[in-house]
């Protein structure tokens, strides 16, 4: 696995997706808000976890870190040396206990089990085969305690948004400029449908500094009821799908897909 140029430097990842306590210097309410109601739905579920809890994909500890300040023996897997730095770091500022173990969450082996394992913000939609989701899901089998859960959010996929002009730039957000001013955020996008891959191209710009830095990923599209087939070839099985982190029904105009999972016996 490659790493995504999106998580290649820390800092500039926490500025897009800052702890909710930071979430001030994101201008655009809609991304401060789910940045804020995803800390408190993974945090609330952690809580209610009866043992250890597994962040996959856990990044720079945005989740991880207070979820260990709330007493929950958590550990933290992620594929990139400069966001698991930058974790560890944060952990020991906040004198959190948190394990971060360097891995792919494709095929990682662990010496325990857990009572939940959470793959949070569209991480697991870096897998972009479906051997690669099959393997991921399988390792969660494995690394699931009897009666343990599998909770993850993705997109629901949005047909407007993935027939999108390629050539036409779309506002993401505005956020503070550390150094003074503002950064705007803009994407283009190409979906392919044949391998259901979204080829995404971010553009930062300041004031006076257009396009002064781009970043190119991609993400895979699950649809609702391919997710159902992906889940029991891995031997598991979805539980419950909310809409949101406000956990409403989940319906098609729904713009996510959270989901808790289980092994099937």
């Amino acid at each position: 696995m490659q790493e995504c140029p999106l998580y290649a430097e820390a800092e500039l990842y926490d500025r897009l997706f800052p702890q909710a306590r930071n979430s001030l210097s994101i201008s655009d309410p809609a991304w401060r808000d789910r940045i804020v109601a995803s800390e408190q739905f993974y945090l609330e579920e952690a809580k209610q976890s009866r043992g250890r809890v597994l962040e996959l994909a856990c990044g720079s500890g945005r989740l991880t870190v207070p979820i260990a300040q709330s007493e929950v023996d958590i550990t933290g897997l992620d594929f990139s040396d400069s966001m698991l730095d930058a974790a560890r770091a944060k952990a020991s500022a906040a004198l959190a206990p948190v394990q971060f173990v360097r891995g792919d969450m494709r095929n990682f082996v662990l010496p325990e089990r857990f009572a939940t394992i959470m793959i949070a913000s569209n991480s697991l939609l870096h897998l972009l085969t479906v051997e690669d989701l099959t393997q991921c899901f399988r390792s969660v089998r494995r690394h699931l305690e009897p009666g343990g859960r599998l909770i993850f959010d993705i997109f629901n996929p949005d047909l407007r948004l993935l027939a999108r002009d390629p050539g036409q730039r779309y506002s993401l957000l505005h956020m503070d400029d550390p150094n003074g001013g503002e950064i705007n955020l803009e994407e283009t996008a190409h979906y392919d449908t044949a391998t259901q891959i979204r080829y995404i191209r971010w553009h930062f710009s300041a004031p006076n500094t257009p396009d002064f830095r781009v970043i190119d990923y991609h993400l895979r599209v699950i649809f609702p009821q391919e997710l159902l087939v992906l889940l029991e070839v891995a031997g598991l099985r979805l539980d419950k799908r909310f809409g949101d982190f406000s956990r409403p029904s989940f319906e098609s105009s729904s713009p996510r897909q959270v989901c808790f999972c289980s092994a099937i016996p």
